[in-house]
């Protein structure tokens, strides 16, 4: 039995959008006018992907699974793309449906365009489209420290934030705002989210910590997102917040196999903190060799064989009684070693 073609709704899409029906448009920088109230048809070549996107694109079964889904119902819901000023097209909200798209045999998809964005705002938006999308148990350690620090940086400037987030729920989910539902009350809704550790479940301790770990370069936090460096140890390399060092440690781990643990961390964070972090320091650090415990002048410990004690010492004799006899036997073997050398001078 073939499954019905699922309809969105778009009665409530435009009205809190606010969508203007006239006849200006940016179809003078190539793209074409809106259709639908809002939504149109653009080809997937006339797309960017947002600068430095974060967000890693679906891979295995979630891949095949949407291609799948698209090839039987096309693109259901649509691409949220950011028209700049410069006439580029960058997706805020759709990467993986392009991707998916096209390997699906799309040409072309159903978009949103937005307008009048600062960069801040159309960041903002590809962090929320993303959250509502995924789930944050399933991100990896680079997207949840991407969107927690999103997060904290956005409730410092909260007096534009909740209008987006409203904005960004009704494009997201269009059939779940009611008729008689407010715009008031899908705000009211988003607040209970502001307060970040409580919205991902997550202590205050580990928020600011993956906050911290956003400031690592990308060659570092690929290795954090594989396992190769270890959480907490990322936390205290974010600490060593020059990111020119930060690549010199990604190259070196790179080039030189270098392995990056929990005392090598604390180490690279103390050099940085007393700026004693040099070139030298780094390479010393990674290699091991600030790590290695110096080399005792003391005699590493020696343990008699039991058929050696046995040899020379009955059972009813103590240990202390064994020392003692030990201590006066070696004394006495040296002091005629000493006499013998002495004579063959």
């Amino acid at each position: 039995m073939q499954l019905a073609k699922p309809k969105i709704n778009l009665s409530d899409f435009d009205e809190m959008l606010n969508f203007e029906q006239e006849s200006k448009s940016p179809s003078a920088e190539g793209v074409p006018a809106p259709q639908m109230g809002g939504m149109m048809e653009m080809d997937f070549d006339q797309m960017e992907s947002f600068p430095n996107h974060r967000f890693k694109l679906y891979e295995g079964q979630r891949l095949t699974d949407m291609v799948d889904s698209i090839k039987q119902f096309g693109v259901l819901l649509p691409l949220i793309v950011w028209h700049t000023e410069d006439g580029k097209n960058i997706i805020l909200s759709g990467h993986n449906r392009k991707n998916a798209g096209q390997l699906a045999g799309l040409t072309k998809g159903p978009v949103i365009i937005k307008e009048n964005l600062t960069f801040h705002e159309a960041r903002l938006i590809v962090t929320e489209t993303n959250l509502r999308q995924r789930s944050f148990t399933d991100m990896s350690h680079s997207e949840r420290a991407y969107c927690l620090a999103e997060h904290y940086d956005a409730l410092k400037s909260q007096g534009k934030r909740n209008d987006l987030l409203v904005e960004i729920e009704t494009l997201l989910n269009p059939h779940e705002i009611k008729e008689n539902q407010t715009s008031a009350e899908v705000q009211h809704r988003l607040k209970s989210r502001d307060k970040i550790g409580q919205e991902y479940g997550l202590s205050r301790d580990k928020v600011a910590k993956y906050i911290r770990l956003a400031g690592l370069v990308s060659d570092l936090m690929e290795r954090v997102d594989t396992g190769e460096i270890a959480f907490l140890a990322a936390y205290d390399l974010s600490f060593v917040e020059d990111t020119a060092k930060q690549q010199q440690i990604a190259d070196l781990m790179e080039s030189d196999s270098y392995k990056l643990d929990m005392k090598k961390a604390g180490l690279l964070r103390s050099y940085y903190e007393t700026s004693k972090l040099t070139d030298t320091a780094i390479v010393q650090i990674l290699s091991g060799e600030k790590t290695r415990k110096p080399k005792s002048d003391k005699p590493q410990p020696f343990k008699i064989k039991p058929t050696v004690i046995s040899k020379y010492f009955t059972t009813q004799q103590t240990t202390k009684e064994i020392e003692e006899i030990i201590d006066r036997a070696l004394a006495f073997y040296f002091e005629n070693w000493e006499q013998e050398m002495e004579g063959t001078v």
